[in-house]
């Protein structure tokens, strides 16, 4: 378990982290979603189970990241696969990445596994797009999507 820096360089050569680093500069948040993790005011643990060399990894703990950045009460803590491969398949009965929980002190509260609710969504809605969607998803075609669920959730705490 570790910080954002330990997830950037679990099982990478540089490369990944690279390219995650790029994404996250990328990443330009709403004024809405700004307004609305600022104003979160209790604090927030997440456990984010990801990888940096993962793209769908790389899609999503870009949004954590920024959240982060804008409200010191989202605390994450990462780990990755192989530290959590019990954990993972004792809450979800899956080793698939990333997932992500809010620990509410007593509990992981498992809130997305492999993929946010709007891509398993397109899946649902458009099965022989299966791989178009993913590559959308891995290239920011739902980043805004992804911004407001993701957002939305750590609001409703």
């Amino acid at each position: 378990m570790g910080t954002f820096q330990d997830y950037l360089k679990y099982e990478d050569n540089g490369e990944y982290s690279e390219k995650q680093i790029k994404i996250i500069d990328r990443i330009i948040l709403s004024e809405e979603t700004i307004r609305k993790i600022k104003s979160i005011s209790k604090e927030i643990n997440i456990l984010a189970i990801a990888q940096v060399y993962c793209p769908d990894c790389r899609a999503v703990i870009p949004f954590l990241e920024k959240f982060s950045e804008l409200n010191s009460n989202i605390k994450i803590t990462y780990s990755n696969r192989d530290e959590s491969g019990e954990l993972l398949k004792s809450k979800t009965g899956f080793i698939k990445i990333p997932t992500l929980f809010y620990n509410d002190g007593s509990n992981l509260n498992l809130f997305l596994l492999e993929f946010p609710q709007t891509v398993l969504d397109a899946f649902s809605k458009n099965p022989d797009c299966y791989d178009e969607i993913k590559y959308n998803f891995r290239t920011g075609k739902f980043n805004a999507e992804i911004e407001k669920e993701l957002s939305d959730y750590l609001i409703s705490l």
